[in-house]
């Protein structure tokens, strides 16, 4: 039986960091969920906030091409 890694998550989300952010974000422009980020649900949550902040300033879209 193989070990489940544990995913080291960041502290904080910074809704300015672009890069970071398009990680967690679907092909179609969702937010994937917790079961396929590995994050906890505060993590989560925290991930959840930064990435609407980044839509409303217009760096991310709110949906795909």
């Amino acid at each position: 039986m193989a070990k489940r890694l544990k995913k080291t998550s960041p502290k904080y989300f910074d809704y300015k960091d672009v890069e970071n952010l398009k990680r967690y974000i679907d092909p179609f422009g969702q937010i994937e969920p917790r079961g396929k980020t590995g994050l906890s649900a505060v993590s989560q949550r925290r991930l959840a906030v930064a990435i609407k902040r980044a839509r409303h300033l217009a760096l991310l879209p709110f949906v795909a091409n």
